[in-house]
């Protein structure tokens, strides 16, 4: 596909690469010319729910001193780099009117021109706990690295559920985020809202009768009482009728758990940490290696040998799912090693807003777990975030968790947020859980979506898939339920 379609010119591609190479390669005049490029879509399905997605394939030639055209034709050798682009989907106006309405790509490049880079300077010697924006293009576009060409990749295949390897290595991103907020912070002696006035105004929940998203929350109220309705253990309740009274209510608690707190410490938060936004790279550790042992860089102990997974994933052509903890590979010393996640980034920073670190926690769990799960190992993780947490600041910028976010006031806030998790996760799975192709039909169209978003659509299409898929109607029950055993 021509570049052009989406309104990528040339020289916006040479810009791109030529941040790339310095970003990459520390070569501030690194001379290229450009062979050929190209644009092809991500995935036939649907990525997300607030941009179309695309990759950008370039192919490139150093520029040799003292060459000739002719010669550097023959001998520099053509290099290929590949990167991911994010587009307003102006092919569905309704789309990308609810888009602009919300100030997603605007907030989402200001957070990549101003703020991230700040973050990532102040944990100088930390991995990149984010991709990088290489290009920007007025509020509709962003050009990232592809994080796929650097061995990561999102968890498939598994219902937008992680294992308990995926969450805590997850968590450690998070972390990272976190602790680089609240140096900056430290340093700074000033706010993140007042250093980056504006950047971080809520556009997730805005209580505004006017608001696209007011809009949008009513009509999940809607089909959450509606789903109430349809399971068994409610429809025959003479507390029914209470039951219906009492959760628009908490459900609406959302615009307030998403504010800045008064009584706990605030730092950015993500805001939109569904299972997609999270990508993972893998290694492949003999089975007699604990992973528990593998620090917050992804990495194991001096004298510890760990192996890429990345020509292993090639053989067994596996995604990485929730029985990753079981995939085994035997090489050919016979030696049984084990596929684990090392670590993270964080992608798509639409909804990020400034609240207490304790919201994204809540919200990356809730969305991807189960209850049974969460029973068995949520203590283990909330304290491996914290634990994560003190070591980054400790070893970034000498500081003590204790003063910052001590332990008590973790404890108490999470206690105060777990009810915001759960309503996250409604709010966000009645969604993400669909089929694609719900999703796809939903997107594709102008008509459909604006249907979808201020019509009935929404309610027929979420009451139809809770009848006929089961995944859906399960995963979607055990919230309700669990919402309905939180009411007082």
């Amino acid at each position: 596909m021509d570049p052009q379609t989406i309104g990528l010119v040339e020289n916006d591609i040479a810009e791109s690469v030529k941040c790339y190479i310095q970003d990459k390669r520390n070569r501030v005049n690194g001379k290229f010319r450009l062979v050929s490029y190209q644009v092809r879509r991500l995935s036939e399905e649907p990525v997300g729910y607030l941009g179309d997605h695309y990759l950008l394939d370039v192919n490139l030639r150093e520029k040799m001193v003292h060459y000739s055209p002719e010669e550097e034709e023959k001998y520099a050798e053509e290099e290929y780099i590949s990167f991911f682009v994010k587009v307003i989907p102006d092919n569905v106006p309704k789309l990308a009117d609810y888009i602009k309405e919300m100030g997603c790509f605007r907030k989402e490049i200001l957070l990549y021109k101003h703020v991230i880079p700040r973050l990532q300077d102040v944990m100088i010697g930390t991995r990149p706990f984010v991709s990088t924006a290489y290009f920007t293009k007025g509020d509709r576009m962003i050009v990232f690295e592809n994080l796929t060409s650097e061995g990561y990749s999102i968890v498939e295949h598994t219902k937008h559920l992680l294992d308990f390897e995926h969450l805590k290595v997850a968590l450690q991103a998070v972390a990272k985020l976190h602790a680089s907020s609240l140096i900056l912070e430290e340093r700074s002696k000033t706010p993140i809202p007042k250093l980056f006035v504006g950047y971080l105004n809520e556009n997730a929940y805005v209580d505004d009768d006017d608001h696209v998203r007011k809009i949008n929350l009513e009509n999940a109220i809607q089909v959450l009482c509606e789903m109430i309705k349809r399971i068994e253990k409610y429809a025959s309740s003479e507390k029914l009728d209470e039951i219906l009274l009492k959760v628009p209510d908490v459900i609406r608690k959302i615009y307030d758990y998403s504010k800045p707190s008064t009584v706990f410490r605030n730092v950015l938060n993500h805001g939109d940490l569904w299972c997609n936004n999270v990508m993972f790279r893998y290694e492949m550790i003999p089975t007699s290696v604990d992973s528990s042992c593998i620090n917050t860089e992804g990495h194991l102990p001096e004298g510890r040998k760990v192996t890429s997974d990345r020509e292993d994933q090639a053989e067994t052509g596996k995604d990485a799912d929730v029985s990753n903890s079981a995939l085994f590979v035997t090489n050919a010393n016979h030696e049984s090693r084990r596929r684990i996640p090392v670590e993270a980034k964080l992608v798509d920073f639409q909804l990020a807003r400034f609240a207490p670190p304790v919201l994204d926690v809540w919200t990356l769990i809730m969305l991807c777990s189960t209850r049974a799960f969460r029973q068995q190992h949520l203590t283990a993780l909330l304290d491996s975030y914290y634990q994560t947490l003190g070591d980054l600041l400790l070893s970034n910028s000498n500081m003590n968790i204790e003063p910052i976010i001590s332990r008590n006031e973790y404890s108490a806030s999470c206690d105060c947020f777990a009810l915001a998790g759960l309503i996250e996760s409604l709010l966000f799975s009645h969604l993400t859980l669909l089929p694609k192709q719900a999703a796809k039909d939903m997107l594709n169209c102008s008509e459909n979506f604006d249907n979808f978003l201020r019509g009935n659509g929404k309610l027929h299409i979420c009451l139809r898939y809770f009848e006929q898929d089961t995944n859906y109607r399960n995963r979607m029950t055990e919230m309700l339920e669990e919402l309905v055993e939180s009411l007082k």
